[in-house]
């Protein structure tokens, strides 16, 4: 016996009380349609010089604390890759975010906890 994954109104029930519920309904529903895509395309701008390009992708998830296998990928002349794991519900309100400032780049918050937490952790001793 195979499960399907829950509809759309369901999804939204299950995120709704980890991303801040019907008060972010729009971008909820936004970040809900793009989460089975299991990518994401961005520009992080860098002041007067060229914006820095880059593609992040993840494993599918069905709830709100399924870990989701994620990469990022710069696109720049010299490729740079970090693998990380989230809570799918962490992964969705970063998207939420986005979708809320009409811009093609991750909040701040997503680059303040990779640099952060993911690869300071990584290069500690």
């Amino acid at each position: 016996m195979t499960l399907s994954s829950p509809s759309g109104d369901a999804q939204q029930a299950l995120f709704a009380a980890y991303c801040g519920g019907l008060r972010r309904e729009q971008a909820l529903r936004d970040a809900l349609d793009q989460l089975p895509l299991g990518l994401f395309e961005g520009e992080r701008s860098r002041g007067d010089a060229l914006p820095h390009r880059y593609v992040l992708s993840w494993s599918p998830a069905s709830a709100p604390l399924q870990v989701c296998r994620c990469e990022l990928h710069f696109q720049e002349q010299s490729p740079q890759r970090y693998s990380f794991e989230c809570p799918a519900h962490q992964l969705l309100d970063w998207l939420m975010q986005a979708s809320e400032e009409g811009r093609k780049d991750l909040p701040d918050s997503f680059w303040r906890w990779l640099l952060l937490d993911r690869i300071g952790e990584d290069r500690s001793p």
